[in-house]
């Protein structure tokens, strides 16, 4: 029941943290414009890289916390807050050096790294000196965030993580509207957000595990335990972010910032498929991981099984309309169509890409609860050497459209060749039942869908955006009714809603 009820606070914050993101763009493209949208995407491309910083920790913490919570003693819990405390003083001791440096070499970047082209440099420079320490902020506030989610507090957590978006994407609005519509005044507001909200959670977090007063202390020996199991996650954690953002990184420096801003509207897009799966990992994964440490491994292996279902049904909806009508989707949001001509084929190619990843994200899942990543290692140091250079190689030559197709063919050899393996060795004989009837049936159902739907309905020459709008959430949504009525959960659970009527 806590697996379901924390799934479902999962997905409806997920949700909505990604809708309320992608309806607020037009309005900050209205007011700041594209080019200073360009540093929005900056932004979020830096804070993907300082979880480079991570080490490990947060979803180490989030598993230690999953394991306190099974049988909690005075003894192990007075043992876990010299742990926590150890890790949260690492977390601001980064979180210090990342403030200092980008601050430091603000002026540098806007200069030198940036091609700005309208934009007032010294408040450009500003701007990112503001990103620095809100990026320092919401690092120490992740660790918080991971610590309540291994609590199985998430329902709380995602009530609160909306409250503060909605303060965050909405709030800003009344900034540009009645006192500024200057970019630096839109940086300004989501810092004190970001003081906000690291305050709620950190006190949240104290007050549920019981920690005590905030101590700055560190411990070798508490950290010592977890060494190798945080290790193996940092090290594929900070392969992961580096292959992943590493194409985002390079056409900052190669496109102009007006560019830059389209190609940011595109990876939010993109990244929200990414972002599909958070709400099942952040729910399962405590529930699996406590199953196997009671030796009930056909339990946990069953959560995995609807856990993939429940994503295939979500995935291949949303994934669907995307690709097939990129252009009108990206038009009918922006409002831009030089930015729908310019981003539609890439946007595809990224789309598909980030589908197969997320799937290959489920041979972690299982890497993890087991507490082994030396497969998950060894094989993201392959990827280290052999596709960085090759990505790198698609940006200078091909800009952002070959970067999109690298990242495509990338996936879907990592998807075809590596979860097979994971599969073999950490679950054997499950991964011909997973792929036939928890993946392949939903897959079918969409292609087969979108194909007569295409055939049939034709909106390439509807002109109002809202017309567009609706049209595709009618076909989204049918598309779901469709994936749900072929897959064995979703059958069950709309008889369960049907019976409850």
């Amino acid at each position: 029941m806590a697996v379901k009820k924390n799934l479902l606070a999962n997905y409806i914050g997920q949700f909505y943290l990604l809708v309320i993101a992608i309806i607020m763009v037009p309005f900050y493209l209205k007011y700041i414009g594209a080019e200073a949208y360009g540093l929005v995407g900056f932004f979020a491309l830096i804070q993907s890289w300082i979880m480079l910083l991570d080490m490990g920790l947060s979803p180490t913490l989030l598993r230690e916390v999953a394991k306190l919570k099974i049988n909690q003693t005075p003894r192990k819990l007075e043992t876990f807050k010299y742990l926590f405390h150890s890790i949260e003083f690492i977390f601001i001791f980064i979180a210090l050096f990342i403030i200092f440096f980008i601050v430091t070499f603000s002026s540098w970047i806007s200069l030198n790294w940036l091609k700005v082209e309208t934009l007032n440099i010294d408040d450009v420079s500003y701007s990112i000196s503001l990103i620095g320490i809100m990026v320092g902020l919401r690092f120490i506030t992740s660790l918080y965030k991971s610590g309540i989610s291994g609590a199985e507090k998430q329902v709380w957590l995602n009530k609160m993580s909306m409250i503060i978006a909605t303060f965050r994407y909405i709030g800003v609005l009344f900034v540009l509207h009645f006192f500024s519509s200057e970019f630096k005044h839109f940086f300004e507001y989501q810092l004190l957000i970001a003081i906000i909200e690291l305050s709620i959670f950190a006190i949240t977090f104290y007050k549920i595990l019981n920690i005590g007063t905030f101590k700055l202390y560190f411990s070798r020996k508490s950290i010592a335990p977890i060494f190798s199991f945080s290790a193996g996650i940092a090290y594929s954690g900070m392969v992961w972010i580096f292959i992943t953002q590493l194409d985002k990184l390079l056409l900052s420096g190669v496109l102009p910032l007006k560019e830059y801003g389209y190609f940011s509207l595109l990876g939010m897009i993109a990244n929200a498929l990414i972002q599909i799966s958070a709400p099942i990992s952040k729910a399962i994964l405590p529930r699996m991981t406590a199953l196997l440490s009671e030796d009930k491994e056909k339990e946990m292996l069953t959560i995995y099984r609807k856990a993939t279902q429940i994503f295939a049904i979500i995935i291949f909806s949303v994934s669907g309309i995307i690709a097939l009508y990129s252009y009108q989707l990206l038009y009918a949001w922006s409002g831009d169509i030089n930015a729908a001509q310019w981003g539609k084929d890439i946007l595809v190619y990224y789309t598909l890409g980030n589908v197969l990843i997320s799937f290959a994200g489920f041979a972690f899942y299982l890497q993890y609860v087991h507490g082994n990543l030396t497969m998950h290692t060894k094989a993201y140091t392959f990827i280290l050497f052999v596709f960085s250079p090759i990505l790198a190689w698609s940006v200078y030559a091909y800009g952002a459209i070959g970067a999109s197709i690298v990242w495509f063919i990338f996936a879907l050899l990592f998807f075809l060749l590596w979860v097979p393996v994971v599969h073999h060795f950490f679950a054997p004989k499950l991964y011909r039942n997973w792929m036939l009837k928890d993946i392949l049936p939903t897959f079918i159902s969409t292609s087969s869908y979108l194909l007569i739907t295409h055939l049939f309905i034709d909106i390439q020459n509807i002109l109002d955006r809202s017309m567009i709008f609706l049209v595709l959430l009618l076909l989204g949504i049918g598309l779901f009714i469709v994936n749900s009525l072929i897959s064995s959960i979703g059958r069950s659970f709309l008889f369960n809603l049907k019976e409850r009527f």
